[in-house]
């Protein structure tokens, strides 16, 4: 049976790879003495900052005072944690200082933590190294009952955690623009936040910065995507409108579900990698659920019986053998996948369409798929999606020219651009040159306009359409190959660049032709597309899917709609949009009601997710 999904979780060191009972040892290298030595002393500068982190020592740290035990307690090699907000038993103040270049992430963001008497309260405030207010928090005094209130902070985002017996197991995450205000006390995050009923969604402010590190679960995601083919989700699934042109080329789906999560580590916590991680919604539909709801609707998971899923293990977690193919250890999973075609494990004979496997979007694949198919020499075709000046920066865009057909042909990658509405200014530069290249990037951003509207900016959303010829042509010439292992920071470019040269023929001698189309629903409606990759986007999603039921419930005004029923119906049942709260599961709604009436709470709103632990 042809194998339909490929996953590929992910890890970042080389090893032997088994293949039919025969250990193949990695790629060796030839290493220079010089490298040895560069590559030495790297590891020993690692191994000190590691070091200081477990100890707690003042080489994490600026300034010449030994830090307390206090302060050396909550200290992880994740996180900053301070079990108790409320019982401290001495102010913290850990300024920042730089680590050594690649180990930056290894380091604690700075934190000052005071507790003073205001009043006829106790204050409670965090604030972090720019100055920046986090959290606030006020007890009067001769309140004696309260709440646990624990302080993380992740590398991305702060959150405070409340548990309490009245919880019934749940614990209540809050985020910035956030408050809880019961009998005798208040917990407050500043940052803005709007409802959606009172005038749309703002993100919020803050932006943070501390240590975490976290690996990948891949029994998670093997049981994530078994729960959702063994449930029979698929048959749920609304028929993409050119279902027929994929079922009869039968292409494989390859879904890269590597990374370390650590954008989402707020949400997921230590039992859960990104993809595995949890919607407020049937536990058989978790975030990976999305794109398996791609395939299936665009005829590739049938849920007929014939669903072959194959997964490529690199962290090697789960056991080898039926559907489990172990590959060696790359930094992105490009690498893994590159190897999957060469080994045969990913049949090099058929086109591959690649999906991400934490996006949430109404997207009808087979659309794209359809253009693969009937664009002139396509070897690649990447769906944009339009954003707006200011998300362009946060994206890679795509430079585009017309052909004398009117297709759009893409040109260049453009990794996430300083430069998009506003041209840059030459007051804003000192060195000489540095100026006209601003404005050379400048002007390479502009072929990234959107046609049709100009706007706004043509972001790739990490999708990609490879013919079976492009596959066959690109492993010859050894461009796709495992030591290539970015997808859209090495692979994908090299492809554009080949084409676009005259460099990319197919056996005919054919020159092949990149593109690019919209990335639309079914109908050939804008589709709706963002990447899970924050628990602030997280809540903001819930949130604008359970606005865009209340507005149109779940007809094809909706425009989500193409998601699976159910799940936008769960969605608008597990959220408060008037106070602003996601719940996981109607057990939470339960708990923060008891636990309102427990502390006499008058006000919980904001960016606040109440979910188990």
């Amino acid at each position: 049976m042809i194998q339909k999904v490929t996953l590929s979780p992910v890890n970042v060191k080389n090893q032997a790879v088994k293949s039919n009972g025969i250990t193949m040892p990695a790629k060796s290298q030839n290493v220079s003495f010089e490298g040895l030595k560069t590559q030495a002393s790297k590891l020993a500068s690692a191994y000190q900052a590691l070091n200081g982190i477990k100890t707690a020592k003042t080489v994490n740290f600026a300034g010449t005072k030994e830090l307390s035990d206090f302060e050396k307690s909550i200290i992880t090699s994740k996180e900053i944690r301070i079990p108790n907000l409320l019982e401290i038993p001495e102010n913290v103040d850990l300024p920042l200082r730089k680590m050594p270049e690649g180990f930056e992430k290894f380091n604690a963001a700075g934190l000052n933590v005071t507790k003073e008497i205001e009043g006829n309260s106790d204050k409670y405030t965090v604030t972090n190294d720019k100055g920046n207010t986090i959290f606030i928090g006020r007890i009067a005094h001769g309140r004696k009952e309260m709440p646990v209130v624990t302080y993380k902070q992740g590398k991305f985002m702060p959150e405070i955690t409340i548990k309490d017996s009245s919880l019934n197991g749940k614990a209540i995450k809050m985020f910035a623009g956030s408050e809880i205000i019961g009998d005798g006390f208040e917990f407050k995050m500043p940052g803005q936040y709007e409802n959606f009923l009172t005038g749309g969604y703002k993100d919020v402010s803050f932006t943070g910065r501390t240590v975490i590190t976290t690996l990948n679960k891949e029994p998670r995601t093997l049981n994530a995507v078994n729960s959702y083919v063994e449930s029979g989700l698929q048959g749920q699934a609304i028929r993409g409108d050119y279902a027929d042109v994929v079922e009869q080329n039968d292409p494989t789906i390859i879904i890269p579900a590597g990374g370390f999560g650590e954008r989402f580590f707020n949400i997921t916590r230590e039992n859960e990698n990104k993809p595995s991680g949890k919607l407020p919604t049937d536990d058989r539909y978790r975030i990976i659920g999305t794109t398996l709801n791609l395939a299936a609707s665009a005829g590739i998971l049938r849920g007929d019986g014939t669903d072959d899923v194959k997964y490529l293990s690199q962290n090697h977690e789960i056991e080898e053998g039926g559907n489990v193919y172990y590959v060696s250890r790359y930094k992105t999973d490009g690498g893994a996948i590159s190897e999957g075609l060469k080994r045969d494990i990913i049949r090099n004979d058929r086109d591959s369409i690649i999906l991400n496997a934490d996006i949430f979007t109404n997207a009808d694949i087979s659309r794209v798929y359809n253009a693969l198919k009937t664009l002139p020499d396509a070897a690649l075709v990447i769906p944009y999606y339009p954003v707006n000046p200011q998300r362009a920066k946060s994206f890679g865009l795509l430079g585009i020219e017309q052909d004398e057909n009117g297709n759009l042909q893409i040109k260049e990658f453009l990794e996430k651009p300083k430069y998009t509405s506003d041209a840059p200014m030459p007051n804003d530069f000192v060195t000489p040159g540095d100026y006209d290249k601003a404005m050379k990037e400048y002007s390479k951003v502009q072929t990234a306009l959107d046609p049709s509207d100009e706007n706004k900016f043509l972001a790739n959303p990490g999708l990609y359409f490879l013919s079976k010829e492009a596959q066959k042509v690109l492993m010859a010439q050894g461009i796709l190959t495992p030591n290539e292992t970015g997808l859209g920071g090495n692979v994908m470019p090299k492809i554009v660049q080949l084409a676009n040269e005259g460099k990319l023929l197919d056996e005919k001698g054919n020159k092949m032709k990149v593109y690019t189309v919209p990335l639309e629903a079914k109908g050939g409606k804008p589709a709706v597309w963002d990447d899970i990759g924050t628990a602030e986007a997280y809540l903001k999603l819930i949130k604008d899917v359970a606005n865009e039921v209340r507005l149109y419930g779940t007809t094809p005004d909706n425009k989500y709609y193409g998601v699976p029923e159910f799940v936008l119906q769960d969605f608008a049942n597990n959220t408060d949009l008037e106070r602003g709260i996601v719940f996981d599961s109607k057990d939470a709604q339960d708990a923060l009601n008891d636990f309102a009436i427990k502390y006499g709470v008058s006000s919980v709103r904001g960016n606040i997710f109440v979910a188990g632990k």
